[in-house]
């Protein structure tokens, strides 16, 4: 049954705000909704405190759990991925930060302000076995919506106006790894790297769930009309995903390794909207998949599963260019040579790591591609129906899955 109620709340909340806080009222309601997410059980928590002057404050909150059912505790191998998200709040980002504020990064562009406030994060409460992820771990974070950021529709992807936000600061999240890495390589491995480990995939699901991702790509091969002349090749690039997963790939280069999303996609950053429905800022959300990669694998990825595809091809170059810029501009405020960043050692090292990357596309695009209201289990009810069937998948998914195929065959990736 998914936990309605945070386990010492007051506890987790005067290690971040002060030792004379009080929980005096709280309330909570589930956020998560059938078919939207699977990695974790979300809470929304108006929770109000009692400071030590006897001063009231309202704190609206958003309370991550893990998961209810027992198979998605499984297929997102949450007892490595739940420590890899609470140490990445917890120990990377203020160790990342600490290098930024030694150097003198302007307070705007500080790596803390690309994630929403986290007030505590932790495994258990049970300190001798504190390691251990267990039904009382959880990460308290502010709650964005009631700061107007959205979770934009994964059934439409983001226009140019948020893919150019997005990937200002998804070089940001890039870059200063990258120069903690080069400039403190100690810190980076005891404080950084430890969020960015290695952690299992679909390959541990069920057979007939893998089985359903990947035929969801051949079957649409084989249906649509205008991938009959590549169909071999979609064919070729399935069957050496299934050989070679992207999740076993090798350590990245020593020029573009840094810790990536590894999960960056529509659903994973909320956004910002002024009044003429353009966006302006963006928060990124759900670090549990984190991992040590090339930076080029989350810009691929997140290209290809999350922008509107005409506003893709129409900006590719615009948007790869406007990435690199800022990964340049972030990686400058430090004294590390920055020749082997270069405009043409970034394309190459894109051309190369591409291909490693599509099969990860293509697999993600069935459950970003499902249609809304087919799943109508509760997470705790999950079934592995609610994965494997069919019927989940209708137009949305045929168009997308067209249109990433034939842009990924023009720009010869595959």
């Amino acid at each position: 049954m998914a936990k309605t109620k945070v386990s010492d709340l007051e506890g987790l909340l005067r290690q971040s705000i002060a030792e004379d806080v009080q929980v005096v009222d709280e309330k909570t309601t589930l956020l998560t909704a059938p078919g939207e997410h699977y990695g974790s059980v979300m809470l929304a928590l108006q929770v109000k405190i009692k400071r030590g002057n006897g001063e009231l404050q309202e704190l609206p909150l958003v309370a991550k759990l893990i998961p209810a059912n027992e198979m998605l505790r499984k297929a997102f191998d949450i007892p490595v991925t739940f420590k890899k998200e609470v140490f990445a709040y917890t120990e990377s980002i203020p160790a990342l930060v600490e290098l930024q504020r030694e150097y003198n990064v302007p307070d705007e562009d500080l790596q803390s302000n690309l994630f929403p406030k986290c007030y505590g994060g932790r495994l258990s409460l049970d300190e001798n076995k504190n390691a251990t992820v267990d039904e009382d771990a959880v990460l308290i974070f502010e709650n964005l919506k009631v700061q107007g950021y959205i979770t934009e529709d994964r059934l439409k992807g983001f226009d140019l106006s948020a893919a150019r936000v997005i990937l200002k600061d998804l070089a940001r999240f890039h870059a200063t790894p990258i120069a903690l890495r080069l400039l403190k390589p100690e810190v980076f491995k005891e404080k950084v790297l430890p969020s960015g480990v290695y952690n299992k995939g679909l390959e541990q699901l069920p057979e007939e769930i893998g089985q359903a991702f990947h035929n969801a790509i051949l079957d649409g091969a084989r249906e649509i009309p205008e991938l009959e002349p590549y169909r071999e090749r979609v064919e070729k690039l399935a069957a050496d995903g299934i050989k070679n997963p992207w999740v076993f790939r090798e350590n990245p280069s020593e020029t573009w390794g840094t810790i990536c999303h590894a999960d960056f996609w529509v659903s994973n950053t909320m956004v910002l909207k002024n009044e003429k429905g353009e966006t302006i800022s963006n928060k990124i959300v759900d670090l549990q998949l984190n991992r040590f990669w090339s930076c080029c694998c989350d810009v691929v990825f997140f290209l290809y599963t999350s922008i509107i595809n005409s506003v893709l091809e129409e900006h590719f170059d615009e948007l790869l260019k406007l990435y690199h810029h800022h990964l340049i501009r972030n990686l400058s405020y430090y004294p590390i040579d920055l020749e082997p960043f270069s405009w043409e050692n970034f394309l190459k090292e894109l051309n190369e790591i591409a291909p490693s990357e599509l099969y990860h596309v293509l697999v993600m695009l069935k459950p970003i591609c499902t249609e809304r209201g087919k799943v109508t289990n509760t997470l705790e009810e999950f079934q592995d129906t609610d994965w494997s069937r069919k019927d989940l998948l209708g137009p949305n998914h045929r168009r997308k899955l067209k249109d990433t195929v034939l842009s990924l065959i023009e720009r010869e990736w595959m």
